[in-house]
């Protein structure tokens, strides 16, 4: 009933996302038909010293989520969950390893720690907790089941493409939750929804959200800041300024990550050629950089066309302070070859790395598309069996 409803979130996901190379056929294909066809290696940002207060576990987990990962951990080593630190979320359908982090506890409750599906491959020492960003990237191995005929030649050329201009960093839909759930208890947050609340998504489903769950509102507030990235970014895709810096558009370095505002948009385009500088979308917040200009007009406009103001955002407080994010991210160690499977069938082996923060499935998703009968709108199978490489993977990479 209408009246069960205390929140209507007036908008969905963007899906599906643009593609920047939608002028070249796809491979196509299927991810995830079995868990060992996506593989995760986080890249550290530092290694353990081997001395200090905290110990450092080396984690591979196959087909676990990142959220119970953490739990399991806490409560195997007896220590609270905010006691586990993580650079970074890992993809629940996947085969993956990284660094977790919990304070010094005696060696033999490690073994605690192991089941059939979670390995501790090394353990050392160091001085501080782990904590998110704490990492340079990750390295993938995704297997692509399915393929087109000619999917070799065509990821190949894909791949030519997006190494020279860059892949849009997209969220995956994974960051928006099943059905935009997480996306809509953001825009609850906005409306100064607390503890238990019911929101209704466009398509007219009911999701009851848990608002006093810390984790969940961190969540929510950073899939609210993610969906106007994506509509930024598509927009830019829209008027084809993906590849050009406008008048008072908000750059960043990235050996450094310092920002500014360019007044010299000619001079910053041959930096942006030459990768000096990355144009930047906003992930909205108080203390986010703000750009000028032409570039302004194009971000409020975004916000505006959701429904969304500034100072709703002002209300999330910490879980939403605002930063820049860059539009283009450059995959780099790239190899793809063509590997029969068990039954002699084609298939893709795609490697790659990223860096933090960016979605693999969204490279995937440049590479996979268009193909003959892709519809508008498909969402095709992310159940146990497989995922089209069409879509976006469920959990996250970051």
């Amino acid at each position: 009933m209408a009246d069960s409803v205390d929140h209507h979130c007036p908008f969905a996901p963007l899906h599906p996302l643009p593609r920047l190379t939608a002028d070249l056929p796809g491979c196509g294909g299927r991810l995830r038909v079995e868990i060992e066809d996506f593989q995760v290696e986080e890249i550290p940002l530092y290694l353990p010293s081997g001395q200090g207060d905290h110990l450092y576990l080396w984690i591979e987990k196959t087909d676990v989520a990142a959220e119970s990962l953490r739990r399991h951990v806490a409560r195997a080593l007896g220590v609270s969950n905010r006691d586990v630190g993580m650079a970074g979320l890992k993809d629940r359908r996947a085969v993956t390893r990284q660094w977790l982090s919990v304070p010094r506890v005696p060696e033999e409750r490690l073994a605690r720690v192991e089941t059939d599906r979670i390995r501790v491959l090394e353990v050392k020492a160091h001085r501080n907790k782990l904590r998110t960003g704490h990492l340079a990237g990750n390295r993938f191995l995704l297997r692509l089941r399915d393929v087109m005929p000619d999917a070799l030649a065509r990821a190949q050329a894909k791949i030519a493409v997006l190494q020279a201009g860059g892949v849009p960093n997209f969220f995956g839909s994974q960051r928006m939750g099943h059905g935009g759930s997480t996306l809509a208890a953001g825009w609850a947050l906005t409306q100064g929804a607390q503890q238990m609340t019911r929101v209704q998504t466009p398509d007219g489903t009911t999701h009851v959200l848990h608002l006093g769950d810390r984790s969940l509102r961190r969540l929510a507030a950073s899939a609210l800041q993610g969906e106007v990235f994506n509509r930024t970014v598509a927009e830019r895709l829209a008027r084809g300024d993906f590849h050009r810096v406008l008048a008072g558009d908000v750059c960043q370095k990235p050996d450094t990550g310092g920002t500014f505002t360019t007044d010299d948009p000619v001079r910053e385009q041959a930096r942006l050629e030459r990768r000096e500088v990355v144009i930047t979308a906003p992930m909205w917040g108080p203390k986010m950089v703000r750009p000028t200009g032409e570039a302004a007009d194009i971000e409020r406009a975004v916000l505006a066309a959701m429904g969304l103001t500034e100072p709703q955002f002002a209300v999330l407080g910490a879980l939403a302070e605002g930063t820049r994010r860059p539009i283009a991210i450059y995959p780099t160690d790239v190899t793809v070859v063509e590997e029969p499977d068990a039954n002699g069938e084609p298939t893709l082996l795609l490697s790659f790395i990223l860096p933090a923060g960016s979605f693999a499935t969204v490279f995937v998703h440049e590479m996979a598309g268009p193909v003959p009968g892709e519809q508008e709108g498909d969402e095709l199978d992310d159940g146990p069996a497989a995922e089209s490489a069409l879509s976006a993977e469920p959990d996250t990479c970051d």
